[in-house]
């Protein structure tokens, strides 16, 4: 897993990583701190995003053509974008993907790819 970005603000810290796996691309966002319990009741919170090799050509298409040009890394290491944001995207562009979430104390949320 590579960092590609980390923001701190106001005792919230938030992580956004890469890894390339054999099952394809995954896009991480770890997230901890006081904004964290307050939206979730977690003390910290993992988003995952998962694209399968078929899809990450569409991914990287999605992302250049809505950042005129940027790469993923690029996107993700733009304070403005959260794996929520690139979800909206893809589920704008068609691009598929799978979704896992695990919190502290909300457990795990999943959403297969479609």
């Amino acid at each position: 897993m590579y960092e590609v970005a980390r923001f701190e603000r106001a005792g919230d810290i938030r992580r956004m990583l890469l890894e390339q796996a054999e099952d394809g691309l995954v896009v991480r966002e770890d997230l901890s701190g006081p904004s964290v319990l307050v939206a979730y009741g977690d003390e910290w919170r993992s988003l995952r995003v998962v694209f399968s090799p078929s899809a990450v050509e569409a991914l990287l298409e999605a992302v250049g053509s809505a950042c005129e040009g940027a790469s993923l890394r690029e996107y993700l290491s733009d304070e403005r974008h959260d794996v929520a944001d690139l979800m909206d995207l893809c589920d704008a562009r068609e691009v598929p993907y799978t979704f896992a979430g695990v919190g502290s104390e909300s457990g795990i949320q999943f959403r297969p790819a479609r």
